[in-house]
């Protein structure tokens, strides 16, 4: 065992990770599919006994734990474009970081351990490498570096990804959301955020600078960016000049960690004690949003004694 975590440190070092515990938060990786299903990952610890899963929503409202084994970050390979036997053969070579591909009826989730990870329509897959790059990897394995001008370190690092209608791709770091157009130009939505009303609830010595503490995100045909603000319990929507207002509000203790947007609708992925050092007390649930107002729960997990403890080991 202890080689086995040696071995993976290792790896992981190589793509720019200074650390890495994947029981550090909990997961933002939310989709939704152009049929009305909802995916979720459910964050586990490596060699530990709750291994999280990948959930399924169906559009009638029924809950399918469709994968054992959860990871932070989720993205929908529509096409199926990306093979496990690459994915497994490249994070070996160190050429990728750890990604795995989970089939659905009739397409297929890849999701990843410790970096943001987005799919492009055309097929490409771009991750956020060390959390500061962003590198973009074809079904074929060629990479690519994407927008070496983002200096993502100064922002706290990149904590989520999206494409817009436009193919820009979105970035979220704690305190910002950036814009990388399709010729690699960067430019800034808004910067700093400030949530009004704020909820205080940041990670333990997380800089006043990263409040409100964005994650996930999502951007919808219109080009305005919905974001989790994980550190104010709130979800906020950003207008394409910057204009930043609250949409949603989580009660304690839960906090949003990821968005999905599917038509006039914003899905968001939420977490019980989000900041706390005890995986068990990490109880994810997915809830609605309406273009009225209304929001509606979908679904939440049972407690940790409530869910399957058996060990998964990755990779």
């Amino acid at each position: 065992m202890k080689n086995y975590l040696s071995i993976l440190l290792a790896v992981l070092g190589h793509f720019g990770f200074a650390t890495f515990t994947a029981s550090a938060h909990p997961g933002s990786g939310i989709i939704v599919d152009v049929q009305g299903r909802v995916y979720f990952s459910e964050a586990g610890d490596i060699d530990a006994r709750l291994p999280g899963a990948v959930w399924q929503i169906d559009p009638q409202g029924k809950l399918t734990r469709l994968h054992e084994g959860g990871a932070h970050y989720l993205t929908l390979d529509a096409n199926r474009s990306f093979a496990q036997t690459n994915l497994k053969s490249w994070f070996g070579a160190r050429l990728t970081p750890w990604l795995q591909r989970v089939d659905t009826s009739d397409a297929s989730l890849i999701q990843a351990d410790g970096q943001p990870i987005v799919m492009h329509r055309d097929g490409s897959l771009y991750y956020a490498k060390g959390n500061l790059e962003i590198s973009r990897l074809t079904p074929d394995g060629r990479l690519t570096p994407i927008a070496p001008a983002l200096a993502a370190d100064r922002l706290g690092g990149i904590k989520g990804l999206a494409f817009g209608p436009d193919d820009s791709l979105y970035v979220a770091c704690p305190s910002a959301v950036l814009k990388v157009a399709t010729n690699g130009t960067v430019s800034t939505v808004v910067h700093p955020i400030t949530v009004p009303d704020c909820d205080r609830e940041f990670p333990p010595d997380t800089p006043e600078s990263h409040s409100p503490y964005l994650r996930g995100l999502a951007v919808d045909a219109r080009g305005t960016v919905y974001a989790a603000a994980t550190g104010c319990r709130a979800v906020v929507k950003i207008t394409a000049d910057g204009q930043v207002s609250v949409v949603l509000r989580a009660e304690r203790p839960w906090s949003p960690t990821g968005i999905a947007v599917h038509g006039e609708e914003v899905y968001v992925m939420e977490y019980e004690h989000s900041n706390s050092a005890n995986r068990e007390e990490w109880v994810p649930r997915v809830r609605k949003l309406v273009r009225d107002g209304k929001v509606t729960t979908l679904a939440t997990l049972p407690t940790s004694q409530g869910r399957p403890v058996t060990p998964q080991r990755r990779p």
